[in-house]
C-alpha cells in the first residue's frame, strides 16, 4: 500500500506535535534545573516525549492513527496534574484536538492496481 501526499492526518499530527513542544519547552528551557524540579519535572519531560512519539507514529503509520489519537488523548488528560496544569492548559488543549483529530480520522480507500479508475 503506497500512501500519496494527502493521505496523512496533518491537522492532528501538528496538533499533538504542538502539544508536546509547548508542554516540554518549559521543563527544558533551563536544562540546569531539571533535577531541582525533581518528579515533575521528569514526568513532564516524558509526557512530552511521548506526545511527540504519538506525532511520529501517526506520520509514520497513518492507517492506525485512531491509536495514537487515543494515547494522545490520555497523555493530554494526565498532562494536566502531571505538567504545569498541561502546559498552562494550552498544551492539554492541543493534545486533546489533535487526538480527537486523529481518532476522527479515516485513511482513504486504496485503489487496486488494475481497477482501471
Amino acid at each position: 500500500m503506497r500512501l500519496r501526499r494527502g493521505h496523512r492526518p496533518r491537522g492532528a499530527i501538528a496538533c499533538v506535535a504542538g502539544a508536546g513542544v509547548e508542554i516540554g519547552y518549559f521543563p527544558l528551557a533551563q536544562v540546569g534545573l531539571l533535577p531541582v524540579q525533581g518528579v515533575s519535572g521528569a514526568a513532564t519531560v516524558m509526557i512530552a516525549l511521548a506526545l511527540a512519539g504519538c506525532a511520529v507514529h501517526m506520520w509514520v503509520v497513518p492507517v492506525r492513527a485512531h491509536v495514537s489519537g487515543a494515547a494522545a488523548v490520555v497523555l493530554g488528560v494526565l498532562s494536566y496534574p502531571f505538567a504545569n496544569l498541561g502546559g498552562f492548559l494550552l498544551g492539554m488543549l492541543l493534545a486533546l484536538v489533535g487526538g480527537a483529530l486523529a481518532i476522527a480520522w479515516q485513511c482513504p480507500p486504496v485503489q487496486a492496481a488494475g481497477s482501471g479508475g
